[in-house]
């Protein structure tokens, strides 16, 4: 995920700051005392509880041919063998993936560590980590949802470094990102089902000039469906969005509120297609800076074509939070992915991206920044290979390319690796 550009969390609602008082004591008696928060909710245990646990471990030999996705007409970087654009690395992970499921509850945590070391510039070497827990809770039929906290840190991608810097561009920066839910689902008559969800995000990241600048958003999200048709759930949805950066010391516009109303709609048709689509109008609100609306959307269609070959299509358009110049900007995304299944040991993978970014003129501590126009696109291609039930071999090429109205953000490069992964389950 690059989480320096953040969604609005799935949410609508004029009360975000009780979720925020009031999830963190909920979601620490579901993680910490699972047993008193079912004796609580009283639910019946009909079937024997179940454990699943999964450790897992991969490493990836990679080359990158622009590591800093630098235009071919700025000078290049100083690596410990002289100037050079590109860098070998080697990525390691391990962890694991756990579950345990009490008749209709399920408790699950994720835990990983990662490695990446660099060959030339070694000022970036770092370490990354993860960790993901939370509760699938349901009552019956009529209630269910989700309490669900994140905490991610990565390396800040140098795709939205916002600097013409070049010394400063091959530094390493780092991000944590925090993220809380908490969901109820009420199914109010046999046609009709509530949707509730409260969402915290909190980002504290490293950038040039600002090592301290940090981003919190607090969201609710509300939804209407009706589920009365075969196959198909359709409703209205809404979401009510703050952010608020600090720390920053070129912040002129800290905060800002955005709201969402959109139709969805969610189609399945077992073993053979699905469609999940959502379109609406997005106005955001920025402190002291006017204001940005406009269409939002996504649309995602998975077909399988034949039993060994599927294919998923996506189209999106949605306001997103530029957090390197703490402005807005207007993502249009398009993508088409192929899965071939060649043998029962083989899998072939192709994929089509294409990203069309609009950033706002932004005035940082006085200065303005002119608005500019990106498109990128990223054709990928994989196969993957389990000679064994605990082993996977994965060769991976890649191909970026942007073109900017900023001549400093146009760039090309590409990317290979191979990836092997060992993954072992117990019950």
């Amino acid at each position: 995920m690059d989480g320096r550009r953040t969604r609005a969390a799935e949410g609508s609602s004029a009360r975000p700051r009780r979720w925020s008082r009031f999830w963190p004591r909920i979601l620490i008696l579901a993680l910490a005392c699972p047993g008193a928060a079912l004796a609580q909710l009283d639910f019946p245990a009909t079937f024997p509880p179940q454990t699943h646990f999964t450790p897992y471990a991969d490493g990836a030999y990679e080359h990158d041919s622009n590591l800093f996705a630098i235009s071919s007409s700025a000078p290049e970087p100083l690596s410990r063998n002289g100037p050079s654009l590109s860098d070998t690395l080697w990525k390691v992970r391990a962890g694991f993936d756990s579950a345990y499921d009490l008749d209709l509850q399920e408790f699950f945590l994720i835990a990983e560590g990662r490695r990446f070391t660099y060959d030339q510039f070694t000022q970036l070497t770092h370490d990354e980590y993860l960790v993901h827990g939370g509760w699938n809770w349901k009552v019956a039929s009529i209630l269910d949802g989700v309490l669900d906290y994140s905490r991610e840190r990565t390396m800040v991608s140098f795709l939205t470094i916002n600097t013409e810097a070049l010394s400063a561009a091959e530094q390493l920066f780092l991000q944590v990102q925090s993220i809380a839910t908490a969901s109820i689902n009420v199914q109010m008559t046999p046609e009709w089902r509530l949707q509730s969800q409260g969402k915290l995000n909190d980002e504290d990241i490293a950038l040039p000039g600002d090592p301290n600048l940090a981003l919190r958003e607090e969201s609710v999200h509300e939804g209407l469906r009706y589920v009365g048709f075969a196959n198909l759930s359709a409703g209205l949805d809404g979401e009510y969005l703050r952010g608020n950066f600090t720390g920053g010391a070129f912040l002129v516009t800290p905060g800002y509120r955005q709201s969402t109303a959109e139709f969805a709609a969610d189609y399945v048709l077992s073993g053979l297609s699905s469609f999940h689509g959502a379109v609406g109008y997005t106005d955001r609100i920025m402190e002291r800076a006017g204001s940005i609306s406009g269409l939002t959307g996504l649309a995602t269609y998975q077909r399988n074509l034949t039993g060994k070959t599927s294919i998923t299509l996506k189209l999106s358009r949605a306001i997103n939070t530029y957090i390197t110049a703490a402005s807005p900007e207007v993502d249009t995304g398009a993508e088409a992915d192929v899965a071939w299944n060649a043998t029962t040991k083989i899998k072939v993978q192709a994929g089509y991206q294409y990203l069309h970014s609009s950033f706002s003129a932004t005035d940082l501590a006085g200065v303005l920044t002119a608005s500019r126009v990106d498109r990128l696109q990223t054709p990928t291609f994989s196969v993957i290979y389990q000679p064994t039930n605990w082993l996977l071999v994965r060769p991976y090429a890649q191909y970026q390319t942007r073109t900017s109205t900023i001549g400093i953000f146009s760039f090309h490069g590409t990317v290979y690796g191979l990836e092997l992964e060992g993954r072992l389950q117990f019950q």
